[in-house]
């Protein structure tokens, strides 16, 4: 739990479940992909959420339906090394600092938002990472301006890309304890130029159930 979060801040609305993204889910997951945010997932990119042991994507469900997702990766020995390359978290071995992962997207449907959804899968798809990720996963030093908050095993430091603009996303990451570390002009994975700006934090893994 980061700085300034309250247990009630985690409690979802009445009607609203939380559980992993499932095969049938894809086409509904994607075409919320495509209504919230500005780039265009490949379906690649949902079948590796699906099948890559260190990537999840958690769904908000109200009366059967998708209201919002959360998709996040846990960086591995192997992976191809993500935002917090550039962030100054330098690589040490396993075993020893905070898991570091990167959320990849998070999206709420407009008529769902301001009732601690989108806080609510933050931290449950990071507990869900540092739960999965053991031995295998790519853990690191923090920077120094990160250590104080991060040398416990159940810290993960967490990384996300947010578009200079979104003005209400960087407001949401700064009340996550997430504050901008730089700013670029990127291509981004999947093709679509953004201006967007890194924003880190350390995250505390607690029970959200």
């Amino acid at each position: 739990m980061t700085q300034g979060d309250t247990g009630d801040m985690l409690v979802l609305p009445d009607g609203v479940d939380i559980r992993m993204m499932r095969s049938s889910d894809m086409p509904r997951v994607r075409a919320l992909h495509t209504q919230l945010l500005p780039n265009t997932y490949p379906t690649a990119f949902f079948v590796q959420l699906l099948v890559h042991p260190q990537q999840m994507c958690l769904i908000a469900t109200y009366d059967g339906n998708v209201v919002a997702f959360a998709s996040a990766a846990a960086e591995t020995q192997n992976s191809t090394p993500g935002p917090l390359a550039s962030c100054g978290a330098q690589e040490r071995p396993t075993g020893t600092g905070a898991l570091r992962a990167t959320l990849l997207t998070l999206g709420v449907s407009p008529e769902f938002r301001r009732q601690g959804i989108a806080r609510r899968l933050v931290h449950e798809v990071v507990q869900r990472l540092r739960s999965s990720c053991e031995a295998p996963c790519y853990e690191a030093a923090p920077a120094p301006s990160l250590r104080s908050r991060s040398d416990s095993t159940d810290a993960v430091i967490l990384c996300a890309e947010v578009a200079r603009n979104n003005s209400s996303g960087q407001s949401f990451y700064s009340h996550l304890g997430m504050h901008r570390q730089l700013e670029a002009d990127r291509q981004t994975r999947f093709g679509s130029k953004a201006h967007t700006c890194v924003v880190l934090g350390v995250m505390r893994t607690v029970p959200v159930s």
